[in-house]
This record gives structure tokens, sequence and C-alpha cells, in this order.
């Protein structure tokens, strides 16, 4: 079992911060670097660009499950750490290489439906194409995604959480060099576009899994945790890692479909209206990305307590981490209402062809962006507290009461009630104020699902759950 000391440092202001910001900052660098990509691919010409966020999202329903599953063989590891189990650390690490193993597999089968995939979106032949070709390229890295993903959880989960920062640097570094190169050319290397985009997603995701499976196999590890001398396929350690982990992935898609369908249904109110919803949405996640960073180290910290023991302790980590996220919230949320228009002037380009006639345009969209933006200061404040109570208690290894929450209340808290919205109100009420209506409505469903990440936090079970059981 850990030294009291350490674990009640966990639980400190201080603790959480040397545990969650690390985590925090790699998720930012993994947000620039698409940021970044697609921005190359603009460069490269529109198509390019058209292609590049169809085939990214449908690659990303498919990955998150696998991606998101296997990183929770982080809470495996901190608990098991917490409990003075090193052993059955690097025996869970398994369970997650076969899932990335079955990841592979899956993803793999589909390359050759990726033009039936891409035609789902019913864009030009064109951008269709580059879509597929995209998409195929995004498929064919999963297994090693999933893989370096698994790892990199596990690393957290043991308090690595320095090393997965500076990994991400370097897998940003690499990917951000290999676009250019490879999209752009040179070197003797022609410019390959789409082509190039897809091959350095392949080449950083093999480079990257290499990277972590040295660092995980290597001897240090090795002979502390035991991840080559406990290798198994123990149908029990498998059944226990699917039992929590997959929930856990299963809530990611799920609630993704939703958004998705969220946003099919403001799509239909008009270009101007979809730009700046584009516009202000893009601002928010750049805000709220570090935040959830933040929450899984959060997270982390309680698997380490429970796993020694020590609710007390989870239940002080959690407070702690309420006390720094709250502030940092608040003060995230009040540029949205305070200075909307200096948010979102870096994404504003005016063509010297015909400023006035863009900058008229611009105008527009951004008169359309600041009551969204209004809206996104209350979701900023909700979703980061609810994040942080979800995390906690899958932290403990409560997973599947959140899947069948967030299902239930994004499915007819969010998608349903927007879709009535658009499609039997916009008319009489214009397209400008359904918009805002839209947006307060995910600002409502988010604060619905805080309210109830919060409820289960200070009535569920989870201070008695373990994932070291059953």
């Amino acid at each position: 079992m850990e030294p009291a000391s350490e674990l009640e440092r966990l639980a400190t202001r201080r603790g959480l911060l040397a545990l969650g910001l690390p985590l925090a900052v790699s998720l930012g660098l993994g947000f620039f670097l698409h940021y970044v990509n697609r921005t190359f691919l603009s460069w490269y010409s529109p198509d390019a660009l058209a292609a590049g966020l169809p085939a990214g999202m449908m690659a990303w329903t498919v990955q998150s499950f696998f991606i998101m599953a296997a990183g929770y063989l982080g809470t495996f590891a901190a608990q098991h750490l917490g409990a003075g189990e090193p052993d059955e650390c690097g025996a869970m690490v398994w369970p997650m290489v076969w899932l990335s193993a079955a990841a592979g597999a899956v993803t793999l089968a589909l390359v050759p439906a990726r033009h039936l995939l891409a035609a789902l979106f019913g864009a030009e032949p064109v951008v269709a194409d580059g879509i597929a070709h995209l998409l195929g390229w995004y498929l064919a890295e999963t297994g090693l995604v999933v893989l370096a993903g698994g790892i990199s959880g596990f690393a957290g989960g043991i308090g690595r959480t320095g090393l997965v920062m500076g990994m991400a640097a370097v897998g940003c570094a690499v990917s951000i060099a290999l676009n250019h190169w490879l999209i752009f050319g040179g070197l003797g290397v022609p410019a390959l576009g789409i082509a190039g985009a897809g091959l350095a997603t392949v080449g950083t995701a093999g480079a990257m899994a290499a990277a972590w499976a040295a660092w995980l196999w290597g001897p240090a590890i090795r002979t502390r945790f035991g991840t080559w001398r406990n290798r198994n396929a123990d149908p029990a350690r498998i059944r226990r890692f699917c039992r929590y982990a997959l929930p856990k992935g299963a809530t990611e898609v799920l609630e993704m479909v939703s958004f998705l369908a969220f946003f099919a249904a403001v799509t239909r109110l008009g270009s101007r209206e979809l730009a700046a919803a584009n516009l202000a949405f893009s601002t928010y996640l750049m805000a709220l990305v570090p935040v959830i960073g933040f929450c899984s180290g959060v997270s982390l910290a309680v698997g380490r307590t429970l796993g020694a023991g020590r609710p007390d302790l989870a239940r002080k980590a959690v407070r702690s981490g309420l006390s720094l996220l709250l502030p940092a919230l608040l003060l995230i949320a009040a540029p949205f209402v305070l200075t909307p228009d200096l948010l979102l002037a870096p994404a504003v380009r005016i063509d010297p062809a015909d400023p006035a006639a863009d900058a008229a345009a611009w105008g527009r969209i951004l008169d359309l962006a600041r009551p969204v933006m209004v809206c996104l200061a209350f979701l900023a404040v909700a979703d980061g507290l609810q994040f942080l109570w979800r995390f906690a208690i899958q932290g403990a290894g409560d997973t599947r009461w959140p899947l069948v929450v967030l299902v239930l209340t994004a499915a007819f808290g969010l998608a349903l009630p927007t879709w009535v919205l658009v499609v039997g109100f916009s008319e009489s009420l214009g397209r400008e104020r359904t918009l805002v209506w839209c947006y307060g409505i995910m600002a409502a469903y988010t604060a619905l699902v805080a309210v109830l990440m919060a409820w289960r936090y200070h009535s569920g079970p989870w201070a008695r759950m373990s994932v070291r059981e059953g």
C-alpha cells in the first residue's frame, strides 16, 4: 500500500495540480495539433480542407470507443498501485493490449468500405473521394493509436503525467513536421496532399506506439510492474477490464452521436448561422479541453486513494479539485460574456480583394455569434462541473451509471428538443433566434447532467466501489 503521506499529498491542491496540469497541457496539445493539420489542408486546397473534418469525425466516431476504453487502464493502474499491487498493475496492461489488437482488426476490416462510409456525407464527388482516401488512413492507424492511448493511461495511473505531457509534445512536433513535409512535399518527395496527410498520421501513430511500447516494456517499468513477466490472456482479467472500461468507451461514442445530431439540426438553419455556431463552439472547445485534462487528474487521484482504502482522501481530492476548478471556470466564462469579439477575432479573415464586402459578411456572422457566446459561458461552468463529478465517480469504477444517464439525457434533453425546435419553430421564431435557443437547450442539458452527476457523487455508491473486484 502506498505511504499515507503520498496519498495525503495527492488529495491537496498542490498534489492535484502536479497530477492534473500535465494532462491538461497534453489534451491542449492534441487540440492544437488538429488545428494546425487542418490549417495545412486548407493551405493545400479548399477540397482537402472540406474532406478533412468529415473524415476525422467519421474516424473518431469509430475510434473513440476503443481509445476511451483503453485509456481507462489508468484507473486500474491507479487503484492497484494505491493498494500496493504493482504486479497486478502490469498484469492489467494485457487486456488493453488485446483490446488494441481487436480495434485494429475491426477498423482494418472497415477500410474497404471507406467509399461507402464517405458517401453518407453526401459531398461533391471530389470531396467525397478525399474523405474516403483520408478515412482509410485514419482507420488504418486505429490499433496503433489505441495501444498508445492505453499505455499513456497506464503512465498517468502510476503518476507519470509529466511523461504523458512530454510524449504528447513530441508526438505533436513529429506530426506537424510530417504533415507539412508530406502534404506540400520537399527533400525529393512530391506534394502528396490528402495522401500525405494520411501517411503522416499513420507514421506518427506508429512512432508514438513504438515509443510508448519501449517505455512500457523497458527495463525500469518491466522490473517494477512486471509488464512482461505478467503477460496473460486471463479470461477473468479480460472480463473485469471490459466490465468497467467498455461502458466508459460507449459513453463517449453515444454522447458524440447525440452532439452530431445537434449540429445536424443547426446545419438546417443556414450557412451564416452554421458559420457563427462553428466559430463560437470552436472557441469554446479551445477553452474546455484543458479542463477535461485536469478533471482526468482528479479521477486518477480518486482511483489511487480508493485503492488504498481511503475514501475520505478521495472526497478530499474532489473538494480540492472543485476549489481549483470553479474559479478557473468563472474566469473562462467571463470573456465569453464581456469580450466575445476579442475571443472570436483570431478566426476572422478579411479578403483583401474585397475588404468592405468581406468585413460586412463577417460582421453579420459575429452578430449571430455573440449571443451564442453568452450561452456558452453558462455551458462552460456546467460542463466543467459535470466533468469533475463524472470523472470522480468513474475513477472509482462507476462507469455504467454515467453511460445510462448521458445516453438518455443527450437523446431526450439535447438532440430531440433541438430537432423539434428547428423543424417545428424556426420559421416562426426566425433563424437567428432559433440558433440562440438551440444553444440555450445545450446549456440547459449540460446543467441537468451536472446536477445528476453531482447527485450521484454525493449519494451514490462510488466510495464503496473498486475496479480491483468483479
